[in-house]
């Protein structure tokens, strides 16, 4: 990776950090397509009440441990943002990695 590529992609994750910490706190307070359909049903709580749903760490994109607020919702929006980036990465360097490996690749 050259130098450039590299300062390019550090400031790109810079950016997306910020955007996700300071964006999240703007997400919409109104429901999504699935709520606001089980609302004009007259439809509450689960549809299946019988399936358990495990918590989960970023419902309503707030941490459990913090609270609600500015800082909870950033902290869930920046650790979000890694977590894509990682997997994205991740994938990145597998498909690298196997287009390395196919025979002809290397000079073509």
């Amino acid at each position: 990776m050259t130098s450039y590529n590299r300062r390019t992609l550090i400031v790109g994750v810079a950016i997306a950090v910020l955007i996700a910490g300071v964006v999240s706190y703007f997400a919409s307070p109104n429901p999504d397509g699935l709520e606001k359909g089980q609302e004009e049903l007259g439809v509450e709580g689960p549809v299946h009440p019988a399936v358990e749903v495990p918590p989960v760490a970023f419902q309503e994109y707030n941490l459990k441990w913090i609270g609600e607020g500015f800082w909870s919702n950033a902290i869930a929006g920046v650790v979000g943002a890694v977590i894509v980036l990682a997997i994205l990465l991740g994938v990145g360097r597998l498909l690298a990695r196997g287009k390395a490996k196919t025979p002809g690749a290397a000079g073509t």
